[in-house]
């Protein structure tokens, strides 16, 4: 059986690197926000691997080498480096695009934007709790039109009491999450060994002496084609008379537009080289899944055309497709982990059985924490009116798909991953009907649009259990490792709310920041639309989960039974949507180089040649992220080594 070594001495979370990770979350919230809002040249938290938190770290790194040669007695030591990158991962996917970007808008977008056409106040204003909203246009309105200062006694009190409500909520959120990830963590890293490639690269990073990457000159030259090229590129994107190399080729969409072809849906022929680096580490069947299942997507697409299926609204149902593929995957995952699971009820409910004196906490407490944490949810949703049955079944099917989100990015790795119409508003609303859920808790199922809409992709749960990997690999205890990112989960939405309204009121989020208020007013006109035109039980989205549920089966019995099958219904989970499409070539390319060096190569070539992937990586991260900091200081656009 798996052992875990025993801690070393240098391995553990200390107090000074929490207190830098508390100084660099404020610093780091405020460039995501300056970067992905006021200046929209990159998204971070839409991919797996933060390469804002990357780009910290290297610099932490190369300080970290200087005061080794220079003053030896304070440096910092790989479990602190690590431990830093965590907190930094979990508040950067907090302040992410798709979550708390979202909310923020949430809690004013369905007061501003409400007109006399659209009869939002009638329809359901009066759902919306004032502790979780603001209604008063005097506090809005400069939030919007911008031109003032947040800084003001009005304003501050105004936003203080929504601020204080939706963190602690997300404090309790991420407990619960910390919780489950307690309860799968030695099932994943240590029993079945599963890959977790998005580690690597940070791992790696922090290695000290001859174990660093940095002490491998691939890795010297991965960095300097990468990011050689976005060196020239952001050259020309401020000198336009530069030549320059694309990165983007072109898209597909534009080049076909007859029928059937036309139905391809966001296809495009991108060479991004970090995302071929990123490819290369993933498994290689599970690389092969992501693109070609993304094809398979498309056939379907074309094929429904030519028959003329594309005339039902919404096919091939890729939303109800995927919910059903997800679902497959969980009940694989808790099958293939039912003896570890078993073994876990019976340590909490006898003390005996698994040892459990290694874990971040012991299984009876983790288990406690869950309980507490749900009850605490149920009384914040009880508290603003929903029915405790709706509240429960919301929230059970949102951890349930974050459990599965979670699984995918310790067993795939992909650069992204996109669930848009997999949560649990859709499969509540298909299954019961509006009428069945009523309009209060329909008004607070879109108050968390933040959490079901795209908010799978900057997902806070796999970066928990990514940072407890990481520990393991270093033997370094992590019961601290929870209490660090917590304390993360606090900074990380307080300077997220602090960040926004910042720039808000200075800006203005409808003049400068819009593109934050789409979720916002898509999720409040969804709301609407649910109050005009009530929806009855579907029984098309039903049979188009059905499909993928029977499809992930029995793919993952062909997985089970023949070793050579190279197919996973992973890659159909997470390939389903837009983002694939500009993802799907690059991971083409690395996935046709990683079989040609393993059939000619072997295992040995494989290895060796890794550092140089992980410096196509390093060098697009680097590159891109001081273009976008030297954007901020210029108060211009720069160069966008990766849009979302």
């Amino acid at each position: 059986p798996y052992m875990l070594p025993s801690p070393t001495k240098k391995s553990k979370v200390t107090i000074r690197a929490v207190l830098i990770g508390v100084l660099l979350i404020p610093i780091n919230c405020f460039w995501h926000i300056q970067m992905t809002l006021v200046w929209l040249m990159n998204f971070p938290a839409i991919l797996t691997l933060l390469f804002n938190v990357v780009f910290i770290l290297f610099i932490l790194v190369l300080i970290n080498q200087f005061l080794k040669k220079y003053i030896p007695t304070v440096t910092l030591q790989q479990g602190e480096l690590l431990t830093i990158y965590t907190m930094l991962c979990v508040s950067t996917a907090l302040s992410g695009y798709d979550m708390m970007q979202c909310l923020i808008s949430l809690i004013g977008s369905g007061t501003w934007y409400a007109t006399v056409e659209n009869e939002w106040v009638e329809l359901f204003g009066h759902y919306l709790p004032h502790q979780l909203v603001i209604k008063d246009h005097t506090i809005l309105a400069p939030f919007y039109k911008g031109g003032t200062t947040f800084y003001t006694t009005k304003y501050v009190q105004a936003w203080l009491v929504p601020t204080v409500c939706w963190t602690v909520f997300i404090i309790i959120l991420i407990w619960v999450m910390l919780c489950i990830n307690v309860l799968l963590r030695k099932q994943w890293i240590e029993n079945e060994r599963l890959a977790y490639p998005i580690v690597e690269l940070p791992f790696n990073m922090t290695q000290e002496g001859e174990r660093s990457i940095f002490s491998n000159q691939l890795v010297w030259i991965g960095i300097a084609i990468s990011g050689g090229i976005g060196l020239l590129n952001g050259i020309s994107h401020l000198y336009p008379s530069v030549p320059n190399i694309p990165i983007w080729v072109t898209s597909v969409n534009r080049l076909v537009t007859t029928k059937p072809w036309n139905a391809i849906f966001s296809m495009n022929i991108t060479l991004y080289p970090f995302v071929i680096g990123l490819g290369f580490l993933m498994p290689l069947s599970l690389a092969f899944s992501y693109w070609s299942f993304y094809l398979f997507w498309q056939i379907q697409r074309i094929i429904g055309s030519q028959l003329g299926l594309s005339s039902l609204p919404g096919f091939p149902y890729p939303m109800a497709q995927v919910r059903g593929v997800w679902i497959g995957l969980l009940f694989f995952a808790i099958w293939g982990g039912r003896q570890h699971l078993r073994q876990v009820l019976r340590k909490s409910l006898t003390g005996q059985g698994i040892d459990d004196s290694r874990e971040p906490m012991e299984y009876r407490r983790a288990i406690l924490g869950i309980c507490i944490g749900m009850s605490a949810i149920l009384g914040f949703c009880r508290l603003f009116g929903v029915s405790l049955w709706f509240a429960l079944s919301f929230f059970t099917i949102y951890f349930a798909l974050s459990t599965v989100i979670t699984r995918i990015r310790a067993e795939l790795g992909p650069p992204a991953h996109d669930m848009y119409g997999a949560g649990p508003d859709y499969i509540l609303t298909t299954f019961l009907g509006v009428r069945r859920i009523g309009p209060q808790n329909l008004a607070m199922m879109t108050l968390f649009y933040w959490l079901n809409r795209e908010s799978y992709r900057a997902h806070p749960m796999p970066h928990q259990l990514e940072g407890f990997k990481l520990a393991n690999r270093i033997r370094m205890p992590a019961n601290r490792l929870i209490i660090a990112i917590l304390i993360a989960t606090v900074l990380g939405s307080i300077f997220c709310f602090w960040s926004i309204l910042h720039v808000g009121y200075k800006l203005g989020m409808e003049s400068k920041l819009y593109r934050t208020t789409w979720f916002a007013r898509e999720g409040y006109s969804i709301l609407a639309s649910r109050f005009t035109q009530p929806a009855d039980i579907s029984y098309t989205d039903p049979l188009f989960m059905g499909i993928g549920f029977a499809f992930t089966i029995v793919v993952m019995l062909f997985r089970s039974k023949f070793l050579w099958w190279p197919l996973h219904p992973v890659g159909y989970a997470v390939s389903g949507w837009w983002i694939i499409g500009r993802l799907w070539f690059p991971l083409l390319i690395s996935t046709m180089l990683k079989w040609l060096i393993l059939r000619f190569g072997g295992v040995k070539s494989y290895r060796n040649l890794v550092p140089f992937f992980q410096g196509l990586i390093l060098g697009d991260f680097i590159v891109g992220s001081s273009w976008s900091i030297l954007g901020i200081l210029l108060g211009k656009p720069t160069y966008v080594f990766w849009g979302g």
